[in-house]
């Protein structure tokens, strides 16, 4: 009789390990694990908007610079002109020096640490200020008084065009770093406009209201590029509107959102995205608004405060984040490292923003808690039992540290308040090197780990009071890293026979299933989040160096 082989031939290739040169699709045999396995395509994300920190004061007609990580909103109406500046960190908005001069509705640019807003209103303004990090200084006025204008450029080379009143509308003006100097006019003067942010030559101006005002102006779809001499009319936006917020690099690559169309429309959420020739709608803000500060590039933007009932009557401190089309879905990238280097820490948090961490090995025993914001880690109060290679659930504020090694594998369980760590009921089975996560009271996820001796396959769900054995993993493993609840989780890495790994499992709250790798092989390291939100850091590698790299995931495809 004829064998398989002979009949069908060897399709799967077999490889001791990971295919070498692994392509989308591809099916392999590992005969180092006794398993199949099979790579993912790599997908990207479409674009879209999440939900960023609020502002401190709702207000709109703001002036924006910076980036979604590091930006200042400056200005706007409070139902008065204002002064107010906050500074973004990616997280937080924090209230810094004033304006020196009250205005809503400038034109801005820059960075959070070297930006300018020129013109504003009301009445109309030509004063213009400077930020370098800490304060505003008064510096050239603009030749003519602009508000509601559009602004693109650095500290040292800028420009800014249209804005209110009529005779202003088509003006352009180029900022040297000292000076002000009116250029060649737009095609068509409007006000209440927005505009890309990152160069002086190369801008990009779109939607806004003809003169002469008030409600007998028309609500524009019109674009313009400018070369660093004259403005050229190109493709119009889809919809016409105008107090829309504007971000992005130059008048190639540019973001327009939200803004007020004509009614029926009123306030819109719509989002548009410039390559250059045309615009392509993506996906909607999450609320509408109109006059919102806008900064950042086409695929990585903000937008912050603005009205949420047009037009121009109801305030929103709301911030939301733009990650443009084409993003990578299911890779990781790097973050911010620990204060203190450690393997075989507990971990804790409710995505790759909000993350905690606690005891380890440094070689010794540690107690340390430390809390991630998203940026940075900062330490705050220790356990009551020093211990490695625990596990932990939960968040910043309701956190279980469970198991561990001090020496001889531990059953403890405590459970952080905030503030302090409190003894509570044991686990079932003595073991460390869990696999540390992010679950809640009720939903936490122990994995894996070591019993001494051997491999642990076990995994126990806590329901707020005591540990219950849930099904196990489909391949044992010893400290690896958990993100997610008894529900949906992703555990990556850990020692597995013959060594350390990069491999990664997805749990549907009754199965595991290979997904992509994580970047650098190791274990006995901490991790928070969920399925899709994940973060991973420090550890130990095969060869025992101690880890401080973080890794986050955003996605399973």
């Amino acid at each position: 009789m004829a064998t398989y082989k002979e009949e069908v031939g060897t399709a799967v290739t077999n490889y001791a390990g990971n295919s070498p040169s692994v392509v989308d699709g591809e099916v392999w045999y590992d005969s180092s694990a006794y398993d199949f396995k099979y790579q993912y395509e790599n997908v990207t994300a479409a674009g879209s908007w999440s939900t960023g920190g609020n502002l401190n004061t709702a207000r709109r007609f703001i002036g924006g610079a910076g980036t979604t990580t590091d930006a200042i909103a400056t200005g706007g109406y409070t139902g008065s002109p204002s002064a107010l500046t906050e500074s973004y960190n990616g997280t937080a908005w924090t209230e810094v020096n004033d304006l020196g001069t009250a205005r809503y509705g400038g034109g801005s640019f820059g960075t959070s640490t070297a930006a300018l807003l020129g013109g504003g209103g009301y009445p109309y303004k030509a004063n213009t200020e400077t930020w370098n990090g800490t304060n505003w200084t008064e510096v050239n006025d603009l030749n003519t008084a602009h508000s509601t204008c559009g602004g693109s450029g650095t500290t040292t080379a800028g420009l800014i065009a249209g804005g209110g009143p009529a005779p202003a509308a088509a003006l352009t003006e180029l900022w040297n770093g000292t000076n002000w100097t009116e250029v060649n006019d737009l095609g068509t003067g409007r006000y209440n406009v927005a505009s890309s942010k990152g160069t002086s030559t190369a801008a990009l101006l779109f939607g806004g209201r003809t003169p002469p005002g008030g409600a007998t102006s028309a609500i524009r779809a019109f674009t313009e590029t400018w070369n660093g001499t004259n403005w050229t009319e190109t493709t119009d936006l889809n919809l016409a509107r105008y107090g829309i917020g504007g971000a992005g690099a130059d008048n190639t690559a540019a973001l327009g959102f939200g803004g007020y169309a004509t009614p029926p429309n009123g306030l819109v959420t719509n989002t548009e995205v410039w390559n250059g020739s045309s615009w392509t709608e993506q996906g909607d803000l999450s609320t509408a608004r109109e006059y919102a500060a806008g900064t950042g590039t086409s695929t990585s933007a903000l937008g912050a405060g603005g009205d949420t009932s047009g037009p121009s009557t109801a305030p929103t401190a709301a911030t939301e984040v733009w990650t443009g089309a084409g993003q990578p879905v299911g890779v990781w990238a790097t973050g911010g490292n620990l204060n203190t280097a450690r393997y075989g820490a507990g971990a804790a948090g409710v995505d790759n923003t909000a993350a905690l961490t606690f005891g380890g090995k440094v070689p010794s025993v540690s107690a340390l808690t430390e809390k991630y914001d998203g940026t940075s880690w900062t330490e705050v109060g220790d356990l009551n039992t020093a211990r490695g290679y625990l596990g932990g659930q939960g968040t910043q504020t309701a956190a279980l540290a469970f198991g561990g090694e001090i020496p001889g594998m531990q059953t403890l369980t405590e459970l952080w308040n905030g503030t302090n760590w409190t003894a509570v009921n044991a686990m079932n089975t003595a073991r460390g090197t869990l696999g540390s996560g992010s679950g809640t009271a009720p939903t936490s996820l122990a994995v894996g780990g070591w019993k001494g001796p051997g491999v642990a396959v076990e995994v126990e769900s806590w329901n707020g009071t005591s540990w219950t054995e849930k099904n196990d993993m489909n391949t044992a493993r010893n400290g690896p890293f958990l993100s997610g609840d008894n529900t949906a989780a992703i555990c990556s890495g850990g020692s597995v026979e013959p060594g350390v790994q990069t491999k990664a499992e997805l749990f549907n709250g009754t199965n595991w299933t290979e997904v992509n790798d994580i970047n650098t092989a190791r274990y006995n390291g901490g991790a928070a989040g969920t399925s899709t939100a994940a973060i991973i850091y420090a550890g130990s590698n095969q060869g025992g160096t101690l880890d401080a790299e973080t890794e986050l995931y955003n996605g399973v495809v």
